[in-house]
């Protein structure tokens, strides 16, 4: 399905702001730095603090979200480039490997937890799609 190019600029700018936020400070690019985990980054570990998670799921929880942190690190001055790229095409192909990854991150951690706290991750943070509508979560079909 053909997106308009009003749903492509919304999805980028949503992108824009939420995948440097989802890194740790230490870790943001130039300009987030010393801005902590930002809104996004905070929402996430609240929602994750609600789940009453062992220590074996945190420590595999912290993997996931550090292979995310990895992946936007490396990959900093190239989504830093395309934050101010004009072109929403060239835009969302940039942009394309952070939604994998952030969708990456959120499958793996789904991956650890029980089913009740599935359902509650899935209320705390719903999935986003291209779109801008939760649409189910992980793969298509709805949950996994």
């Amino acid at each position: 399905m053909k997106h308009s190019a009003l749903k492509t600029l919304a999805l980028i700018a949503a992108l824009c702001v939420a995948a440097p936020m989802l890194v740790s400070g230490a870790d943001a690019p130039e300009g987030k730095r010393g801005a902590g985990k930002g809104a996004m980054g905070a929402k996430f570990d609240e929602a994750l603090g609600k789940l009453n998670l062992t220590d074996e799921q945190k420590t595999k929880v912290e993997a996931c979200k550090a292979k995310f942190r990895d992946y936007m690190q490396a990959h900093g001055e190239e989504l830093k480039a395309a934050r101010e790229e004009t072109d929403p095409e060239k835009k969302r192909a940039a942009f394309k490997g952070v939604m994998e990854k952030m969708q990456e991150m959120r499958d793996g951690i789904r991956g650890v937890l029980t089913d009740d706290q599935k359902k509650k991750f899935d209320e705390l943070l719903p999935a986003r799609h291209g779109d801008g509508k939760g649409k189910g979560h992980g793969k298509a079909g709805g949950t996994q």
